[in-house]
């Protein structure tokens, strides 16, 4: 598992690229990571979603949504050729993941990462498997809107353990798009690192 932490670390390292020899991105990142078990839905388009309210406090910072398919072992990561596309619901943006579960996978893991500054927040994960062409069956999902009353605000999610001084995780009772509240990120203070590319 912490293979695939590292992987998609290194993978989902947020970036622009400005002119073709240099380009910043953020070293400091925090995510954390749903498991959805698909032993019996081989070969079934699937969706997940997830809302987001962000307040980056610079152009460069956002949140990077991802999903990956996984095999039986602890490191047997598989092609993952998904798609993302977002649309807004009220002053919430809410993130689509769409494919099709692979015959050898036997979880997903969908991804929601911070890169940069600012607060964001995080609440109301669904997913959804096609039964029948265009006949969709919600799944019950542990903790989907960070409701659970645990010590621990990641109930039933993988969390990066990498800390910071930067960092700061907590529910937020203020904001919420489900329920009573949802998990609120704030970053402040995190440096974007110029990288120069070179030459050939």
């Amino acid at each position: 598992m912490k293979k695939i932490f590292l992987l998609l670390f290194i993978s989902f390292v947020f970036n622009f690229s400005f002119g073709q020899s240099e380009w910043y991105h953020f070293s400091e990142e925090f995510y954390f990571v749903k498991e959805v078990p698909v032993n019996i839905f081989h070969g079934k388009n699937f969706r997940f979603e997830i809302a987001v309210k962000g307040k980056p406090a610079d152009s460069l910072s956002k949140v990077r949504i991802h999903g990956i398919s996984l095999g039986k072992g602890e490191d047997d990561y598989l092609n993952s050729d998904f798609k993302v596309e977002s649309r807004t619901e009220q002053d919430w943006t809410i993130y689509t993941i769409m494919g099709k579960v692979d015959p050898k996978a036997a979880r997903l893991w969908f991804y929601s990462a911070v890169n940069g500054n600012g607060d964001f927040y995080f609440d109301d994960v669904n997913f959804y498997i096609e039964e029948a062409p265009r006949r969709w069956k919600q799944l019950l999902l542990f903790n989907p809107s960070f409701e659970e009353k645990n010590p621990d605000i990641f109930y039933g999610y993988f969390v990066s353990r990498r800390r910071s001084p930067n960092l700061k995780t907590q529910l937020s009772k203020e904001i919420s798009k489900t329920g009573k509240q949802s998990l609120w990120v704030k970053t402040y203070r995190v440096q974007p690192v110029k990288q120069i590319a070179k030459s050939q």
